[in-house]
């Protein structure tokens, strides 16, 4: 399970979560794309293989629609090179096309996708994974990506051109509990300019048993000053501090003399609601936002050295065991 990439790690047999997800946006139309490859096996024998998407749109008339097709497990293939592909949609390093559609909506997108910068986390923390307490993967083989190409939203074609963006891939034989996750790479510094900083944080609770759950480990991964901060040892578990709510997410991490306070922001009607299945049959309820803005500020040594803006740019999404009243729930 150990690795940074997306080579799939699904066993032959036995309960089975596996998810590709991308997401990139468009920061002056205030648009986003969020699209999803997920592999599914129960333990009550449900095979399948799902492409999901959810096109944001945050302008004069705001809109978010989202979609999933699900095919048998069958229809899921690792491309010979690399990749995977499930019925017509396809997925791997460097390119995603592809299509979800329903009776009533229709997304569908052709990306190229190249590196703005090498850089990959794992969330997990190493010295967890060696004593076996944690067993699922969860990493970001690509934090900095630039996406060209198109989608098509009902028939309306958009243009995507250096959009910035990033790719996940999570596996396991379970989920966890709940999280919160957040990731931005553009972002503007005090004097309005464009940085090259890159945030992705995790703040996750495991499943101990059917009803209770760890309390809230947080790692982070932060490239700023052309230098990357991972924050993902045990020693930076404990050091960090987060909470959050459905509208706000507040966290401050350390490593050594350096100090990353965040906040991430958002409305409720910023999120899309989806419902997602755990090898179980239990339920998990993602609140999900590809529009959200955030603040950072750096630390050295106690004292503030800079603070970061981003407006409409962030993925922020709250995962937990009950659906929030306030969120249309999409899918």
């Amino acid at each position: 399970m150990t690795g940074i990439d997306n080579r799939p790690r699904l066993p032959e047999s036995g309960p089975w979560q596996e998810v590709w997800y991308l997401k990139l946006n468009q920061p002056e139309a205030r648009r986003a794309l969020w699209l999803r490859f997920t592999l599914l096996r129960t333990l009550e024998g449900k095979r399948v293989a799902e492409v999901w998407a959810i096109a944001f749109e945050d302008g004069a008339a705001p809109r978010k629609i989202g979609l999933k097709n699900t095919h048998a497990l069958e229809t899921f293939a690792h491309r010979a090179g690399g990749g995977v592909a499930i019925a017509e949609s396809d997925f791997a390093d460097a390119r995603t096309s592809g299509s979800v559609i329903s009776d009533a909506h229709a997304i569908r997108w052709d990306l190229e996708m190249r590196p703005a910068a090498e850089a990959g986390f794992d969330f997990v923390p190493s010295a967890l994974r060696r004593l076996g307490l944690v067993k699922n993967l969860a990493v970001t083989p690509f934090e900095d990506l630039r996406f060209s190409g198109w989608s098509e939203v009902d028939g309306v074609r958009c243009a995507w051109e250096n959009a910035p963006g990033m790719q996940g891939h999570l596996a396991g034989p379970k989920n966890g509990h709940s999280w919160a996750w957040g990731h931005c790479n553009h972002f503007v510094d005090e004097s309005g300019a464009p940085s090259d900083l890159v945030f992705d944080g995790l703040s996750a609770r495991a499943r101990l048993g059917s009803a209770r759950s760890t309390p809230l480990l947080s790692t982070f991964y932060v490239r700023y000053g052309g230098r990357e901060y991972a924050l993902n040892g045990v020693r930076h578990l404990l050091r960090t501090r987060s909470r959050y709510s459905p509208v706000t997410w507040q966290f401050e991490a350390r490593a050594g003399s350096m100090a990353f306070r965040g906040e991430v922001r958002a409305a409720l009607e910023d999120f899309a609601g989806v419902t997602y299945e755990d090898t179980d049959g239990s339920l998990l309820y993602c609140h999900n936002s590809k529009i959200s803005d955030m603040t950072l500020e750096v630390f050295r040594e106690g004292a503030r050295e800079a603070r970061f803006t981003a407006d409409g740019t962030v993925a922020f999404e709250f995962v937990s065991r009950e659906k929030h009243p306030g969120v249309e729930f999409v899918i």
